[in-house]
């Protein structure tokens, strides 16, 4: 008799998995790695709660998501978003002192 065994990973190697990756959503994390969504939620939450990861929750199309993404992925998405509001201040004072002569 053949069967396959599902694994889970273990949460190192989740770990490992959400520094390589984008951010996403537990379901989704849980489909990428073959993992048993409730194995992967409680790594997820315990992950959380060590501080070794940063969830956010969103609402898409009415439904309340949890998106999970790693510490340094969640630095660089405010830096940009912060490179984004510096150039948009600055083609702004641009517009104005164009603007006044």
């Amino acid at each position: 008799m053949s069967y396959m065994v599902k694994t889970t990973l273990g949460k190192l190697e989740l770990l490992e998995y959400i520094e390589k990756h984008k951010a996403m959503t537990v379901y989704q994390l849980a489909q990428e790695t073959g993992g048993n969504y409730n194995d992967i939620f409680d790594h997820v939450r315990d992950l959380s709660d060590a501080g070794d990861l940063k969830i956010r929750h969103e609402t898409r199309n009415g439904r309340q998501l949890s998106i999970v993404e790693h510490p340094c992925h969640q630095r660089l998405r405010h830096l940009d978003e912060m490179y984004t509001l510096k150039r948009l201040l600055q083609c702004s004072i641009l517009h104005e002192g164009c603007d006044s002569k």
